[in-house]
């Protein structure tokens, strides 16, 4: 990944240092922050303990081709397009996702649909699914971290105040860097350890309840009858998303689809097996199908932590937590739905809202670039 130290901002703004921000976690609500910050004056460093950023806007490569492990698509409007343009000749990072509507009942009964399968698909309607990115949904988080210091496969492990500063250890010791505040833009569970300095944000991190969800990654030899993306009520299955009819993937050699299960199916089998899940799921998709599926790639993983159920309760409905007195922030689906537009739009006012308190305890606004050195800067970096 990228890295732009804060020398850069001196030798090209001719200003002071500006002040540094640790943002813990690479997802969407923590890149969404650091890219605001990074515009608003500020010098953000993300930490993310894996080795690829995204979180659950995540993808995962195979033999049978690429899956879109997490989130399938995006259906709200937000700053992310914006976030993620790409430079002038270099191909959207975002498309719009749009597949055969289910056909209802009269049309089944049609001429057309008992027509053959590639003549009828013509006369179906088209239904926008949402925005996908491309060529993977993790293609979202390489763009947002294009012009970002980032840190992969950094765990922090501790945080505690030191003066004024946040002073930070991963897994491997301190890190001998010190910065003004403190972003946790992860799951609560993960965030609890490292916000001890607050009382108030460590006891709402300890109230928000996330749910597990069981997703299957499946290739078949043989085409199956089914739509780009379809929801089901009543079954184990909730959605189904066809990996090859999205935009910018390869629709041609074996099909991938991602299976997710309801939530209530993923409750009850939370401690079952990964394979006996995907003998279940298979089993419960052929029925969808409607006839044999041979599986050429099978695998069953589990999100621990794959929705909020009971989001931290912000004041003044905010979309994130913030605590002045240590410089401490919570961003995410610990406070917002577990939807990619929500999350980052959750960083997106995290960071405005640290920049905000940085600017009243350092005077950030000595910071801030014009529009001019601003534009300059984001063009030498790019």
């Amino acid at each position: 990944m990228h890295d732009h130290r804060s020398s850069a901002w001196n030798s090209s703004l001719n200003t002071p240092s500006p002040p540094r921000v640790a943002v813990v976690g690479g997802g969407i609500g923590g890149l969404a922050c650091a890219r605001e910050l990074r515009l608003r004056g500020c010098d953000p460093v993300v930490f993310e303990a894996e080795d690829r950023l995204g979180g659950r806007c995540s993808s995962r490569s195979t033999r049978v081709g690429l899956f879109d492990d997490g989130a399938q698509c995006i259906s709200g409007a937000s700053r992310l397009a914006i976030h993620v343009a790409q430079p002038p000749g270099e191909l959207a990072a975002l498309h719009p996702w749009t597949v055969a509507a289910t056909p209802t009942e009269e049309e089944r009964n049609s001429k057309a649909w008992k027509q053959d399968e590639d003549e009828a698909d013509v006369t179906r309607t088209l239904k926008l699914t949402g925005s996908v990115g491309v060529p993977s949904m993790a293609a979202l988080a390489d763009a947002l971290a294009r012009p970002l210091h980032i840190r992969l496969n950094t765990p922090i492990v501790q945080a505690r105040r030191r003066a004024a500063s946040w002073a930070l250890s991963s897994a491997v010791g301190e890190i001998e860097e010190d910065f003004q505040a403190l972003v946790l833009a992860m799951p609560a569970p993960l965030a609890v350890p490292l916000a001890r300095e607050s009382s108030e944000l460590t006891a709402a991190l300890r109230a928000v309840r996330y749910r597990s969800r069981w997703v299957l990654l499946l290739g078949t030899e043989r085409p199956v009858p089914l739509p780009g993306y379809r929801e089901f009520q009543g079954s184990p299955i909730e959605r189904v998303a066809a990996m090859h009819s999205k935009p910018g993937r390869l629709a041609i050699g074996p099909q991938r689809w991602f299976v997710e299960a309801g939530g209530r199916w993923s409750s009850q089998h939370e401690d079952v097996d990964a394979e006996t899940v995907a003998d279940l799921l298979l089993e419960n998709f052929r029925a969808h199908a409607g006839r044999p599926v041979t599986p050429n790639y099978l695998r069953a993983q589990q999100w621990r932590h794959a929705f909020v159920e009971t989001p931290a309760a912000p004041p003044r409905r905010s979309e994130c937590l913030w605590d002045d007195s240590v410089r401490l922030g919570v961003c995410g689906d610990s406070v917002v739905a577990s939807q990619v537009d929500r999350v980052h739009s959750s960083g997106v006012a995290m960071a405005r809202v640290v920049a905000e308190g940085l600017s009243r305890h350092s005077g950030l606004h000595s910071f801030s670039a014009s529009k001019r050195d601003l534009g300059q800067l984001l063009e030498a970096h790019l």
